[in-house]
């Protein structure tokens, strides 16, 4: 009785991989590189250690910068992107 109460709590957890669409996943690299160009054409971003990921509108920006103020800088920028809903910031500071 317990295997079978504790399969039933575990496959409630289980979530199948999100899938895209071509049409979805042409316009997320569409996103994330207008994310970047973004970064490019800001004269006070210029950081090649981000990386950003996007995700049916939704960002994830990472990798690293050298301050806090940097980091809020690429959140700023990457919000102000057409497109874009939502921004996940792990960005992180280098020691």
């Amino acid at each position: 009785m317990a295997v079978l109460i504790l399969n039933l709590g575990l496959s409630g957890c289980r979530q199948e991989p999100a899938e895209r669409t071509s049409a979805e996943l042409q316009i997320d690299q569409e996103l994330g590189e207008a994310v970047k160009n973004a970064f490019g054409y800001s004269p006070a971003f210029k950081f090649p250690d981000v990386q950003v990921a996007s995700f049916k509108g939704r960002v994830q920006l990472s990798g690293f910068v050298q301050s806090e103020a940097q980091k809020r800088s690429a959140e700023t920028i990457a919000k102000g992107v057409r497109g874009v809903v939502e921004v996940e910031n792990n960005i992180s500071l280098k020691q």
